[in-house]
């Protein structure tokens, strides 16, 4: 049975997971946020070859939170992902001990490492940026996207993986965003949102149209970390089917600087490429690349507005806002808006 909380766990159920006697534990911080986290601290009942410290990922506590959560199956899947998948990955992500999760996604948990223990660093964009700082993380996502490049396995045991999910509530948050922060944004906030609304089901097939490969789905700052000079990637809730951009759109519209953004962004997309080329991928063109970056920019966009939208709740106002200056300047830069009516 799957403990409902941390109040739920046990000795006895720690021990049946991780296939060792656990004499004793002690949660030594807990919080919640789009899932809720812990930190537990182990003594076994014999040598293991287990960290002392655990990182724990189950339910949130808050009772509307969880249900967003379980609609859109971000618990069941990050298990299934770590439980299936994680380690045969060919970049870094967190190791996993045990994950577990019911067909509903009503209740699931992971004990995963704790990365902070395995000496990572966090929060590297603002600390070490530069444009090899971008190369790394693209060339990571190239060995990503192109050992599952169009794979037949979308149709056997990865058949879980499915394309990003569209959420209704998305159009809703986008017009209470337009309402509340119009006035106070560029213009081209005013168009994005329009645009979004008026063609909301038309735009998520646009960010679909591409060779699908397994994605991220949600490559933030806040979502990479470095250990030994290499990036990886935590928070799999959002592991998706669908097209690289996805991933390779998200990450440079929201990291790039406005300057790099007009003097690299091409080279950026042609590093990348010339990675998926050297991994054997039949990549798409330097044009059809551009193209999609010009889409999934939006993307990201529509992420951060709707969270906008939900004001101190999901993520602090004034952080959000500083976001939307770099996400405003690269939807200017790209030309995103005209790019996507012109694909619609």
């Amino acid at each position: 049975m799957i403990p409902a909380d941390l109040n739920s766990l046990s000795r006895d159920w720690l021990s049946e997971a991780l296939q060792t006697p656990v004499t004793k534990f002690t949660v030594v911080d807990a919080h919640a946020g789009t899932t809720g986290r812990a930190l537990l601290e182990l003594g076994y009942g014999e040598a293991a070859d287990l960290p002392a410290r655990l990182f724990v990922k189950l339910p949130p506590t808050d009772e509307r939170q969880r249900q967003f959560v379980t609609s859109s199956g971000m618990g069941r899947r990050e298990a299934l992902f770590y439980g299936s998948l994680a380690a045969e990955l060919p970049v870094r992500v967190p190791r996993c001990y045990f994950a577990a999760s019911d067909e509903a996604g009503e209740a699931y948990i992971m004990l995963l490492e704790n990365l902070v223990d395995s000496g990572c660093t966090f929060k590297n964009a603002s600390k070490r940026y530069s444009l090899d700082y971008i190369r790394q993380i693209l060339a990571a996502f190239a060995r990503l996207h192109a050992a599952y490049w169009n794979s037949p396995r979308f149709a056997s045991n990865l058949s879980w993986v499915q394309p990003p999910v569209q959420h209704e509530i998305g159009a809703q948050l986008i017009a209470r965003a337009l309402q509340r922060h119009a006035d106070n944004m560029p213009a081209v906030f005013r168009d994005m949102c329009e645009l979004y609304l008026a063609h909301t089901d038309a735009i998520h097939q646009l960010w679909l149209r591409g060779e699908p490969t397994l994605i991220h789905g949600d490559v933030h700052d806040g979502n990479l970390f470095y250990d030994a000079g290499q990036p990886g990637f935590l928070d799999w809730a959002m592991v998706a089917r669908g097209p690289a951009m996805r991933d390779v759109g998200y990450f440079l519209a929201g990291n790039l600087t406005p300057q790099d953004q007009r003097d690299s962004g091409r080279n950026m997309l042609r590093y990348y490429r010339e990675q998926l080329l050297s991994l054997g991928v039949t990549a798409p063109t330097e044009t059809e690349l551009w193209q999609q970056y010009q889409w999934h920019a939006a993307y990201v966009w529509v992420g951060a507005a709707v969270t906008l939208a939900m004001g101190d709740a999901w993520q602090p106002v004034n952080y959000l806002l500083a976001s939307m200056e770099r996400l405003h300047a690269a939807l200017d830069t790209l030309g995103s808006v005209e790019a996507i009516r012109s694909a619609l």
